[in-house]
C-alpha cells in the first residue's frame, strides 16, 4: 500500500500527475484502452477537478461508476451528475466514454443486472484497471456499508434497497468486484475520516469495507490530507 499525504491543494496536483502516469501506462498495456470507476461524495469534489486538469488522452479511457443513488442524472444528489458538471461537460469534445448506472430505474435489480452485463461486455470479462473511491466516516466505500448483507454478494453489481445512509435505494459495485481491480485509489479528505483511516492503515480494525480494501486490494494507494501514523 502506498500512502500519499499532502494539503488538499497539493493533493490535487499529485492526483493529476498520478492519473497521467496511470493513463499512460494503462493505455500502452492494451489495445482496448483503460477502464476507471469513479465514486461520488465529498471526495469526488477533489479528485474530479484533479482528473479534469490531467493531460491524458481521454479517448482511450472508459469511465464507470462505483455506486449511484437512485435518482435521475440531473438530480443534485447524482454521482454521475456531479461528474458531468465537474469533468465531462468541461472536457467537452475531449470527454471520455462514460457508462453511467441507470439507478433512476424503478426496478433496481434489473438495473443492477444491466450494469453487470455492461461491465462484463465492456471489460471483456476482465476487471477494472482503476477504481477511485472515497470513504465514509464509518469506513464504507462505494455503497458497501459495514455489516450490510450486500458485502457478501459475489456479482459485479448489486441493488441496495436499505442503505443505512440516505437515500436508501442505490446501485453499487460489490466489494468482491472492487477488490479485483488492478489498482484502487482511496481519497480520504477531512478530519472526520482520520480515525477510520488510521485504524485501517494500522490494521487494528477488521470491521469495515475500507479495512478489506487496505488488506486485500491488489495495488492500493491512499491519498489524504490527514497526518497518519504508520
Amino acid at each position: 500500500m502506498e500512502l500519499v499525504g499532502a494539503p488538499v491543494t497539493e493533493l490535487k496536483s499529485l492526483l493529476s500527475s498520478s492519473f497521467e502516469e496511470w493513463a499512460s501506462a494503462a493505455g500502452a498495456s492494451g489495445a482496448s484502452g483503460a477502464s476507471c470507476a469513479l465514486s461520488g461524495g465529498g471526495s469526488a469534489l477533489i479528485f474530479l477537478s484533479a482528473l479534469r486538469n490531467a493531460n491524458v488522452d481521454w479517448r482511450k479511457i472508459t469511465l464507470f461508476w462505483a455506486d449511484e443513488r437512485a435518482v435521475a442524472p440531473d438530480n443534485p444528489e447524482s454521482n454521475y451528475g456531479l461528474a458531468e458538471r465537474m469533468l465531462l461537460a468541461p472536457l467537452g469534445a475531449q470527454a471520455p466514454r462514460a457508462i453511467r448506472m441507470p439507478a433512476e430505474a424503478s426496478n433496481l435489480k434489473q438495473a443492477a443486472l444491466w450494469y453487470d452485463d455492461a461491465l462484463a461486455s465492456e471489460l471483456d470479462g476482465s476487471v477494472l484497471d482503476l477504481a477511485i473511491l472515497g470513504v465514509g466516516e464509518d469506513g464504507h466505500v462505494a455503497s458497501m456499508f459495514p455489516g450490510h448483507p450486500a458485502l457478501h454478494d459475489q456479482r459485479r453489481v448489486v441493488a441496495i434497497e436499505d442503505s443505512p445512509k440516505p437515500p436508501p435505494r442505490r446501485l453499487s459495485l460489490t466489494l468482491n468486484f472492487l477488490l479485483q481491480a488492478r489498482k484502487i485509489w482511496v481519497v480520504a479528505i477531512g478530519q472526520r475520516k482520520l480515525a477510520v483511516l488510521q485504524a485501517a492503515i494500522n490494521k487494528t480494525s477488521h470491521a469495515t469495507p475500507l479495512d478489506s480494501v487496505i488488506r486485500h486490494g491488489k495495488d492500493v494507494s491512499v491519498f489524504t490530507d490527514q497526518t497518519l501514523r504508520r
